[in-house]
């Protein structure tokens, strides 16, 4: 790629090379579109077919799948009752619900079970295990955790409980010794077409393989739950994932959910707006704050209620907290910037506590941290005597595998290549702190560790329009392993600023290229503009705003700086 001068941001802006046109060729699609595909290193026609009309996969191939879905139909059949036990983030949370949904509308009796953060942690633990058995479940069914559990598993069969495990997590040399375990990572011989599911996703997958063995249909409306869990997770957005948000988005965007639809309000999106940004940006961190503030069962209720009182009381609820949270956090990550920025040199990875931290922001303290230092970030808190952690990720740098080499030092962990946590004992952070550090330097020695953003291509805007801007949103949706194209745009005249947000952090501009002006956002960048400004290059993605029912095109402002000449 061709890098160029950093910005005020400190980003160095790293062009893509431009494809030879005999290389775009016999695609059939606009050339920036062909572009954009080849800088993702898709270039064959099944490639590209497979990127377009995404499907899903047979569930009897996931390992375990037919023991797990035997044992359920027959508690189904018997009047069991089934213990469910989630986490309190949106995968954990979705995917109890689309396991309880989809088991109920089978007759299931369900009782689910979502730890709460602060007091318990992550995953199975003992007195949850006696919960449930003295709930009367005999079949507990584990979301997005259970297979680094050796001992709550070994004590849920000890006292009756046989246990079905769904999780997404890298498994340990270990397994517990459980009815099924059903990990698309599972290294036993067998190998599952798309491993990188999230939580929820391979609950759904438990429901499909259920629906299946009894032969009816599913609810085309657990989608919707399958697609939030997809798109807060982080998992790569590619493969049988694509399925589950493009479809799911649709049916978010239809749906009769009363605790979505009082979400949509409180958070004040329409239903037809709803894309993987209002999902990241407007309804998963209202699911989310649940978990980070109160409890999760908050977020739980909501989505599963029938009941538009309660739906609009709970929605309401998720409102407060995730307003709290902003603050909470805005005030944290201020703390631990500061600290970070008086390292002198910056190690390859950052491992920080702060008594400003709770467990329930630490994980977005360490997002903005990787996104300000492009380090990846260790943010950790004490409750109890017990240190609770959240880890966030670079790209060159796999943090939930680097976590297990430390396996050892932790009660308790988990994770995936860009987000990760661990519980563990205080006496074990020196040594975590040495272990980890060596780790990201072998991993990262060789690597440029200054933030910059990658550039598809340089492009007028009004080359964006039109059928590559349909195209482009073909390409929908957008997460890690297919990133939102970015696009440079040189010489643009800002004809009007304005500073917007709560704070007045988030800059709105109106940018004219040639006769045609142009809406922009560029959030959290206000601080950046010089007044009178005459000519800006800008680097961009392009999305859609409504307005009067009407999807009008605008960008979303990455970086920018004055031209030159």
């Amino acid at each position: 790629m061709t890098a160029s001068r950093e910005t005020s941001t400190g980003r160095e802006w790293r062009l893509y090379p431009r494809v030879p046109a005999e290389a775009l060729n016999g695609t059939g699609l606009p050339p920036i579109v062909a572009q954009v595909l080849h800088n993702r290193g898709v270039t064959t026609g099944s490639e590209i077919d497979s990127l377009f009309n995404p499907s899903l996969h047979d569930p009897a191939l996931l390992s375990n799948m037919e023991p797990a879905c035997q044992r359920l139909y027959r508690a189904i059949e018997s009047d069991e009752i089934i213990g469910i036990f989630g986490d309190f983030d949106v995968d954990g949370v979705t995917g109890t619900a689309l396991i309880a949904q989809g088991l109920g509308d089978l007759g299931a009796r369900v009782e689910p079970y979502i730890p709460h953060r602060v007091t318990e942690g992550h995953g199975p633990n003992e007195a949850a295990m006696g919960v449930l058995r003295e709930r009367g479940a005999s079949v507990m069914v584990t979301v997005d955790c259970g297979v680094t559990s050796l001992k709550e598993v070994a004590l849920a069969q000890e006292l009756g409980m046989d246990v079905i495990i769904t999780d997404h997590h890298i498994p340990p040399a270990t397994l517990p010794h459980a009815l099924a375990i059903i990990d698309p990572k599972l290294d036993d011989g067998t190998e599952y077409p798309f491993p990188e599911l999230s939580g929820a996703g391979l609950g759904f997958k438990l429901v499909q393989g259920l629906y299946d063995l009894v032969g009816q249909p599913w609810s085309r409306d657990l989608l919707e739950l399958a697609a939030l869990s997809t798109v807060a997770d982080l998992v790569p957005l590619k493969g049988e994932n694509r399925f589950l948000v493009k479809e799911g988005l649709k049916e978010l965007s239809r749906t009769r959910r009363p605790g979505l639809l009082a979400l949509y309000r409180d958070a004040g999106i329409t239903a037809e707006s709803v894309d993987v940004e209002t999902v990241s940006f407007a309804i998963a961190p209202r699911l989310n704050a649940a978990g980070r503030l109160d409890h999760a069962d908050i977020s739980y209720r909501l989505l599963l209620t029938r009941s538009n009182d309660e739906a609009e009381k709970l929605a309401a609820q998720l409102g407060g907290l995730n307003r709290a949270r902003q603050q909470l956090s805005e005030e944290a990550y201020n703390a631990a910037r500061e600290t970070v920025s008086g390292w002198s040199p910056l190690p390859p990875i950052l491992i920080l506590e702060g008594e400003h931290i709770s467990p329930g922001i630490a994980g977005l303290v360490a997002t903005r941290l990787v996104e300000d230092f492009y380090r990846p970030a260790v943010v950790m808190s004490r409750v109890d005597g017990v240190i609770r952690a959240s880890a966030r990720s670079i790209a060159e740098f796999h943090v939930g595998a680097a976590l297990s080499q430390c396996g050892d030092l932790f009660v308790r962990h988990g994770g995936h290549r860009q987000a990760a946590g661990f519980t563990m004992h205080p006496e074990n952070l020196p040594q975590l702190k040495e272990r980890l550090g060596r780790i990201a330097a072998d991993v990262l020695e060789k690597c440029d560790l200054k933030p910059g953003v990658n550039i598809d291509a340089e492009v007028s805007v009004a080359s964006l329009t039109g059928e590559t801007f349909r195209w482009l949103k073909a390409l929908e949706p957008f997460g890690v392993d297919n990133p939102t194209p970015v696009f440079l745009t040189r010489n643009l005249r800002p004809i009007e600023s304005r500073l917007v947000g709560r704070r007045g952090n988030h800059l709105k501009l109106k940018l004219k290229e040639g006769g045609v002006v142009w809406d922009a956002m560029a959030f959290r960048q206000a601080a950046r503009w010089v007044p009178d400004t005459r000519s800006l290059d800008v680097v961009y993605t392009v999305g859609t705003d409504w307005r009067g029912g009407r999807e009008m095109m605008s960008l979303r402002v990455m970086d920018f700086r004055p031209s030159v000449g």
